[in-house]
């Protein structure tokens, strides 16, 4: 695994979480590296908005302020809402197999560590057909940024089950072309996340 993977992955799985200083020299030397992959890979993650840059010590996770996460939710939910209605006007049969398949996958991977990649895989795969691929990479950052933000807060896995069933409630009504109702169920989704985060987090 290359070495700005790494990083992301201690981030993204909350063993670096916000806030937190990623010293240069610490970094190198615990991957046996010199400071110079270890600066490209943090400018690297400065780019995807996941750490900020800190000038000759090297980088901070990011923090979110009750505000930006509103701000961040309020986005994902324009544009999350407006993928899906999009891609369920276009899906084909070969989507709604996919989306099916992407839901046994997500859900087999739901508890365990590393369970956002799924989610996104899941989500990413409803929204592909809606052939938006700007909109999609800004509804990943937007998304990487919550899970950067929750990543340390072991009490939301008590929620996993109820996330599973909005899914398995969203691809029915993919499948069947019900664009309103999936766009409803999604909207309520992503602010039950946005509730259960900030009720841990604030």
């Amino acid at each position: 695994m290359a070495l700005v993977d790494q990083i992301r992955a201690s981030i993204l799985n909350g063993e670096s979480g916000p806030g937190t200083v990623l010293s240069q020299t610490d970094l190198a030397a615990a991957h046996g590296v010199s400071r110079i992959p270890v600066r490209d890979a943090l400018q690297a993650l400065a780019a995807e908005k996941i750490v900020e840059i800190l000038p000759g010590k090297g980088a901070r996770v990011i923090t979110l302020s009750a505000d930006e996460l509103d701000e961040i939710f309020d986005l994902r939910t324009l544009l999350e809402c407006d993928l899906l209605r999009r891609a369920t006007a276009l899906a084909d049969a070969k989507a709604h197999a996919e989306a099916e398949y992407m839901l046994q996958k997500s859900s087999l991977e739901a508890e365990r560590p590393g369970w956002h990649a799924g989610d996104w895989d899941f989500h990413r795969t409803l929204y592909l057909p809606a052939g938006r691929p700007r909109q999609l990479s800004i509804v990943e950052e937007l998304r990487t940024s919550c899970v950067v933000h929750a990543a340390g807060y072991a009490g939301l896995a008590s929620e996993t089950q109820q996330w599973l069933e909005d899914h398995r409630r969203m691809v029915q009504a993919y499948v069947n072309g019900a664009a309103d109702e999936a766009c409803k169920l999604l909207h309520s989704h992503i602010i039950a996340a946005r509730n259960a985060l900030t009720s841990v987090a604030m």
